[in-house]
């Protein structure tokens, strides 16, 4: 080996030796830490009931010669921490669903930033509701019903499909209908509420909310936004329009803008409750049907949680030439709810 070559490898040597010295202190590759790197647990995606601590463990080993560590929230800053590797966040008060906590790590100039995604469900198991049938009310099939609300002593009712979609006023002792008014022909209609003597009809996938007078003349249409676009059922708490859109999520939209304001997430124990339709709001409780079966949900509309479920079982069996239970509408006047479905031939009132 002559002189050059063994010049070469010492010079080699030399230069690997001092990497090795100063690697410590060298700036990191933005993409040299991946997830585990950096976060030991929990996984993404990870369930947290809610009121629980959640708790976040970071990887020592990797992240011990690091400046600083960030801890954020669905964007926003919680903590700053350096030479401790535990974080726990309480999760009492916070919105059920999807959340992400993002873990920035600094190192000089240098950071490199992680997502952990992780759904916060209910802490309650619904318990069963047990109810009562105790009115059988005859009615006209001619409504595939996506919409029943009672105000001032009056039932009114929405009907959907494309070229059979109507709006309606019906006598809720008899099942009588007072006027009924065909929408336009290339719409779907959906669910239906009264608030502030208007009455607000959803389409499905329109986009459009039509709003009349107590008396069922148009006022105006206008658009109105979901999670999706859709519109399934619609309720309100005096305030605000609470609208479902075939998800687990509850919009909450201004009745004036018709803009979102909130959306609550809809879970039973650690399920999502998805296919959220027609929709009901009686003190502080927001009763849905749940489309193709035969639970009625009851949901704390403060925080999304399904605190029972009614099964009504059998009536659809009873009117054979309609289609699923959908309708839920509560009389004040009986303190009873009075239940259909779409085209069926009976209204039932009922006690939960």
């Amino acid at each position: 080996m002559n002189r050059q070559k063994v010049a070469l490898i010492l010079l080699i040597l030399l230069v690997i030796s001092g990497i090795l010295y100063m690697w410590p202190s060298l700036p990191f590759n933005q993409k040299e830490l991946r997830f585990p790197d950096i976060i030991s647990s929990p996984d993404a995606n990870t369930n947290i009931v809610s009121g629980q601590k959640f708790s976040l463990s970071l990887n020592e080993t990797k992240l011990s010669s690091q400046d600083s560590i960030i801890i954020s929230l669905n964007n926003k800053r919680l903590h700053k921490i350096s030479n401790q590797y535990s974080y726990e966040l309480e999760t009492t008060g916070m919105p059920l669903g999807y959340h992400v906590i993002d873990v920035e790590v600094y190192r000089g100039s240098k950071n490199k930033k992680v997502e952990l995604p992780f759904i916060i469900v209910s802490d309650i198991q619904p318990v069963p509701a047990i109810h009562t049938i105790i009115k059988i009310i005859n009615r006209d099939t001619n409504s595939y019903t996506q919409g029943f609300e009672i105000a001032d002593g009056i039932l009114y009712e929405s009907g959907g499909q494309i070229g059979r979609s109507l709006i309606r006023k019906v006598n809720p002792k008899t099942g009588v209908v007072i006027k009924s008014v065909e929408t336009d022909k290339n719409l779907f209609a959906e669910g239906l509420t009264v608030l502030n003597d208007k009455v607000y009809q959803l389409t499905w996938q329109n986009g459009v909310c039509l709003i009349y007078d107590k008396d069922l003349n148009l006022i105006k249409k206008t658009g109105f936004k979901s999670t999706n676009g859709e519109g399934w059922g619609l309720c309100n708490d005096g305030k605000s329009l609470i609208l479902s859109d075939g998800s687990n999520k509850l919009s909450y939209l201004n009745p004036v803008t018709l803009e979102v304001e909130k959306i609550i997430s809809v879970f039973a124990g650690s399920k999502e409750v998805n296919l959220l339709n027609e929709l009901e709001y009686v003190d502080g409780f927001i009763y849905a049907n749940i489309y193709t079966s035969d639970q009625i949900a009851k949901i704390d509309a403060a925080t999304g949680k399904v605190m029972s479920v009614a099964i009504i079982s059998g009536l659809d069996k009873a009117n054979p030439k309609g289609d699923v239970l959908n309708g839920i509408a509560w009389n004040p006047a009986t303190k009873n709810f009075l239940i259909t479905g779409k085209s069926w031939g009976k209204i039932y009132e009922v006690s939960f």
